[in-house]
């Protein structure tokens, strides 16, 4: 693949997941789509929706804000990114920068490791919906203690696309990259389901990356692919394994079927969740991707359009997709509007850019 191609897929990956995340965060916390339906008509959210009364009622914001899934999606590229310059290990760097954001977040004074280039910019760390999971988890390891919970909440999946891209530019093998974001996820939550997840979502991420032209049967395998590999990784005979792969394919199923009256936020609600935990998040955002897999705003018009925690789909759908067709494929309307647009195009550009040794 042309380097080109490669760095325009990056950044689409790195942009699309912020994207979605900012596009669905109006819409976390509304319970249905029929909710959604009688505050934005028939077609629910088909663009930004720049007022946030929970954050300043009255007032209308001049770009789109995302919330703490990109922050701490950001952090884990600066966690990665730090790892490398410093020589340090992957996985404490990349604790070390989630600790940094964890203070800011709970007005603690943290013992930084490293200089943090995002601990400067007020919009990564000021409070946007953080998951309780997430800061309790790192406060234990703040305060020396073990993160020890049973949450398989989607606060490890929605963070780790990064790891995706960095395989994708390092050459890793798919084990690897398994591997690295489920222990990632699980600084944070313990569940399986969750390092299940992650770890197919940076093989996912990486795949599409590689692979020149996605479309729905390549789509398709390198979804297979991904599950191939976790099982590779964690074992294949566990039932929270074959529970995990089930959703998955179930919901590659459900995005053949298409009966006049159901919508897709209806075949979401009604067979495939929420998103509140890390296998419905993905399945989620695999649906959409496999309903519009060459239009990243039907994408994620699909991916967030339901009564759930719909910023954390649309991140995770907008990391796949934004793989897929590509940062010069996504319509300006949301580009044009996103908050930090120029610092993660950076951070994508670095992440695609690795050091020589």
């Amino acid at each position: 693949m042309e380097a080109e191609k490669l760095q325009d897929k990056i950044r689409g990956s790195l942009m699309g997941g912020a994207i979605g995340d900012a596009f669905g965060y109006p819409l976390e916390f509304i319970p249905s789509r029929a909710d959604i339906k009688a505050k934005y008509g028939d077609s629910g959210l088909t663009e930004y929706d720049l007022s946030y009364p929970w954050l300043d009622e009255g007032q209308r914001f001049q770009k789109a804000l995302f919330s703490d899934d990109t922050q701490m999606t950001l952090y884990t590229a600066e966690g990665l990114l730090e790892a490398e310059r410093g020589g340090t290990p992957i996985v404490p760097t990349v604790c070390a920068a989630y600790l940094i954001w964890m203070g800011f977040q709970e007005g603690l004074t943290v013992d930084r490791k490293y200089d943090s280039k995002l601990a400067g910019i007020g919009e990564l760390n000021c409070r946007r919906a953080p998951g309780r999971t997430c800061i309790d988890s790192l406060k234990a390891i703040h305060e020396g203690r073990g993160a020890f919970n049973n949450s398989k909440g989607c606060g490890g999946v929605m963070r780790v696309a990064p790891v995706g891209i960095y395989g994708a530019t390092h050459g890793w093998p798919l084990a690897k990259t398994a591997s690295l974001a489920g222990e990632i996820a699980e600084l944070t939550h313990s569940h399986p389901h969750s390092t299940y997840a992650s770890a197919a979502l940076a093989v996912i991420v990486q795949l599409c990356l590689c692979t020149d032209h996605v479309d729905r049967d390549v789509f398709k395998a390198i979804v297979s692919e991904s599950l191939k590999t976790v099982g590779e990784v964690y074992g294949e005979s566990g039932i929270l394994m074959k529970s995990f792969k089930k959703a998955i394919e179930e919901s590659v199923r459900l995005s053949e079927w298409r009966p006049d009256d159901w919508t897709d936020g209806g075949i979401i609600e009604f067979c495939i969740g929420a998103g509140w935990v890390a296998e419905e998040t993905l399945a989620i955002a695999v649906f959409s991707v496999l309903r519009y897999i060459d239009d990243f705003d039907a994408c994620l018009v699909c991916a967030v359009n339901h009564g759930g925690d719909s910023d954390s789909t649309g991140a995770v759908a907008g990391n796949i997709i934004g793989a897929i067709v590509g940062y010069e494929a996504i319509p300006e309307k949301f580009t044009d509007s996103i908050q930090l647009h120029n610092l993660i195009l950076d951070m994508a550009d670095t992440l695609g850019t690795p050091k020589v040794h």
